[in-house]
């Protein structure tokens, strides 16, 4: 009895370091939406976006691992838990507002995401844009030095007109 209780404990634990990772996600995620934002190609933060990056790599490594913890605790105690609700009551209700409140979260985090996306592709067009400008004057200007190079040629003879 006193060890499902330790259980319930867990449980209650993992959601809340979980809902806590979620936050800090969410706080990274609209770092990283303020920096999309930047209307200037040029003044496109690289290193705080690949930093953001890097960030949300670890806590959803984090929040993987809290995951797998919790199924594998709830594996052992789910079946305990749906048995014994009255039992258990307060501390079901403390995980189910738990679970609402990630979920929240959640949604929140897959709404800014989806528009970091868009505005990512957005970023992406308008740099592949500007890398096809500065190949097509890279190549204007190639051509005109050749062809201006060209119109000189050492046996050929020049005459000038001198009269008036």
């Amino acid at each position: 009895m006193e060890n499902k209780r330790v259980y319930i404990t867990i449980l209650s634990d993992s959601l809340e370091k979980k809902l806590d990772v979620l936050k800090k996600l969410l706080l990274v995620t609209k770092e990283q939406n303020m920096i999309l934002s930047e209307k200037d190609i040029d003044k496109f933060d690289v290193y705080g976006f690949d930093t953001a990056v890097e960030k949300k790599e670890k806590l959803i490594g984090q929040m993987q691992e809290l995951d797998k913890g919790f199924d594998t605790v709830y594996a052992k105690v789910g079946r305990f838990l749906s048995e014994n609700k009255e039992e258990y009551k307060s501390e079901i209700l403390k995980m189910q507002n738990l679970i609402r409140s990630i979920t929240d979260i959640g949604v929140q985090l897959e709404s800014l995401e989806q528009q970091n996306k868009t505005k990512f592709n957005t970023f992406i067009r308008n740099k592949r844009h500007a890398i096809n400008d500065f190949k097509q004057s890279n190549r204007v200007a190639t051509s005109y030095y050749q062809n201006m190079s060209n119109q000189h040629r050492e046996w050929q003879s020049h005459f000038l007109d001198q009269k008036k």
